[in-house]
């Protein structure tokens, strides 16, 4: 009995592990089933395509860059290829003792001066993004030699992932001429990428900075291709596979044709030395085409496209500089507009009837003027003056009255006609600033926290061009549309936009923007002082005079400092029958007007009409 019980038992235990070795088989077979079923149905796409990805590559081909040419073709701003050292993060090996391994003989790889390509914190940055950038190269040597490509070509097989690529820099060919106007290209930023205008653009990404190369970006950008290559399992290209379609020519971008005279532009920053604080505009006041444009200091936008511990090094230079390199004082530098506003108050006296060419004022000019309590001086002594006589000696004390009878809402009117105020003239480079003209309602908000208010003896400085704010580029359109009298042309450097084959795409249309005239005996008597100005023995310009040439012009030296040297100023247009340039210089507290900026007109003059200096 106890026998057959036992055998019972045992054989009931055999059962069950039959049975549970059984199900164990089963349970197997259909975990490997669904996983096979998985595999070729369920995430059939999602495999296929990592099962392609390890065999193409789809490859971004950068589109090169519109140039900069000037006015008469030639090259201001082209590209030069420059090798990039990269790692390809869809090459990279997935394990990361693999990629460990990488960053090691890269970490080890040295040139034939036994310097090591690459440092360590460059190298740990690099592998950290290719974590997050995944289909665009990252690169850990910028500009490398032909040596140092050599050298990574020779290691290849021993780095899967690690490429070099070729892409295209821009260049600058005559460094700091006109940097200001032309800009500059650097890698976009984070703060840029969140901007609704870089929607299109990634990471990585070279984009305008500054000047015309951030004005016209997109259209200097073109459009980036594409090609699909078929790899080894070493990650290397073996063909192309154009014949699926795989290759998308890159559209390069537009190539501009500036306004800009090289010639000229030479000529311009020849004659301001780059250790002193200035500015200078030429524009054709028949359609405010900028032919020359010069901001002091200047920078080397080239140091932008250098290795990344040089441009740092460079961009830390010009940033820190208390000169402000990187300040186009041109377009947003902001000054007293000085002397030259007096033309202003002669407009609006002339227009008004309350001056004539015959008017004088009972108070001669005996070296100041007396108002109220206060007495307010002239530069010299010049006695009794017309308008003309006092233009030409830009004294003080005719004007003082002349502003008191004309008033503040006439003369800025007439400003604002040449384009003088707080409204933009609308440029094409970013940064242009406003000019500002007081009256008692701006003076009494802009001076508020300081308890000043709009008293009428402001009318004395104010008529004067002392207390007004201007850019020197609206200096320089005031100039021209006052001696053309046919409207205020909208300043531009665009002349027109053209594609790779030389076919235009867009043309700059000539705008007038402010009305820009007045009546033919006011344009006559102004012509006339202006003349006067610069071709007149006793003139204050005479130093911008040009031989066989009939230069008008105006000085100006606006104060801004108690104590300091005048901001020196001059104004001048040419010639002054057939008005074909219009200059505008300013020279921070450098003196007087008609000793330190006419002679730097002058040069610029001299180079516009062909004339040679004569030696001293």
């Amino acid at each position: 009995m106890y026998n057959d019980t036992s055998e019972n038992e045992a054989r009931v235990r055999r059962n069950w592990n039959v049975l549970i070795f059984l199900a164990g088989t089963v349970i197997l077979f259909a975990v490997i089933l669904f996983k096979l079923f998985s595999l070729q149905y369920i995430h059939y796409e999602e495999n296929f395509q990592r099962s392609e990805n390890n065999r193409l590559r789809r490859i971004e081909l950068i589109a090169d860059r519109g140039y900069i040419y000037d006015r008469n073709g030639n090259v201001l701003v082209r590209n030069r290829p420059s090798y990039q050292i990269a790692l390809q993060a869809l090459e990279m090996p997935r394990k990361k003792a693999d990629r460990d391994s990488i960053f090691k003989k890269l970490l080890n790889i040295r040139d034939a001066a036994g310097v090591r390509l690459f440092d360590s914190l460059s190298l740990d940055t690099a592998f950290q993004r290719i974590r997050w950038v995944r289909t665009r190269p990252v690169r850990i040597l910028e500009d490398a030699t032909m040596e140092q490509v050599a050298v990574i070509e020779e290691h290849s097989t021993e780095l899967p992932g690690v490429s070099v690529i070729i892409e295209s820099r821009r260049e600058y060919p005559y460094g700091t001429l006109a940097s200001h106007v032309l800009g500059y290209t650097s890698e976009i930023s984070e703060e840029q990428l969140k901007l609704p205008e870089y929607a299109s653009y990634s990471q990585g990404d070279r984009v305008g900075q500054k000047g015309l190369e951030q004005e016209y970006d997109k259209e200097f950008r073109g459009k980036n291709g594409l090609k699909l290559v078929e790899v080894n399992a070493s990650g290397r290209e073996v063909r192309t596979l154009t014949d699926v379609g795989g290759f998308i020519a890159p559209e390069p971008g537009l190539h501009m044709i500036s306004t800009i005279d090289l010639k000229l532009q030479k000529a311009a920053e020849a004659a301001i030395p780059d250790s002193a604080k200035g500015a200078l505009v030429a524009i054709d006041p028949r359609n405010g085409e900028i032919l020359a444009m010069v901001s002091s200091p200047r920078l080397d936008p080239n140091i932008f496209s250098l290795k990344r511990r040089e441009r740092n090094k460079g961009w830390a230079h010009v940033a820190l500089d208390s000169m402000r390199p990187l300040t186009n004082r041109a377009i947003s530098g902001v000054y007293p507009p000085a002397s030259i506003f007096k033309l202003v108050t002669s407009g609006a006296g002339l227009e008004s009837g309350i001056i004539s060419e015959t008017k004088y004022y009972p108070k001669a000019c005996t070296g100041g003027y007396q108002y109220g309590a206060r007495y307010q001086r002239c530069w010299g002594v010049h006695g009794n003056l017309n308008v003309v006589h006092a233009l030409r000696l830009s004294c003080d004390v005719y004007f003082y009255q002349a502003g008191l009878e004309i008033d503040m809402a006439r003369i800025n009117e007439f400003a604002r006609r040449f384009g003088y105020g707080e409204q933009l003239l609308g440029v094409d480079i970013p940064g242009e600033r406003a000019g500002w003209l007081p009256d008692s309602a701006s003076f009494n908000q802009r001076n508020k926290r300081l308890g000043w208010r709009w008293a009428r003896g402001l009318i004395l400085n104010l008529s004067i061009g002392q207390g007004q704010m201007v850019t020197p580029l609206q200096q320089a359109v005031f100039i021209g549309s006052l001696a053309t009298n046919k409207g205020v042309y909208r300043p531009h450097f665009m002349k027109e936009l053209q594609d790779a084959e030389g076919n235009v795409v867009r043309r700059y249309e000539p705008e007038i923007i402010r009305p820009g005239t007045m009546k033919p005996e006011t344009h006559r008597v102004l012509l006339n002082a202006m003349d006067s100005v610069v071709n007149h023995p006793g003139g204050t310009g005479k130093k911008g005079a040009v031989p066989g040439i009939r230069v008008g012009g105006k000085t100006g030296s606006g104060e801004w400092k108690k104590g300091q040297k005048t901001h020196a100023w001059f104004a001048a247009v040419a010639p002054l029958d057939d008005p074909q340039i219009a200059v505008a210089v300013i020279m921070e507290a450098a003196g007087g007007g008609g000793s330190v900026a006419a002679p730097i007109a002058h040069k610029v003059l001299m180079a516009f009409f062909g004339k040679e200096e004569e030696e001293q």
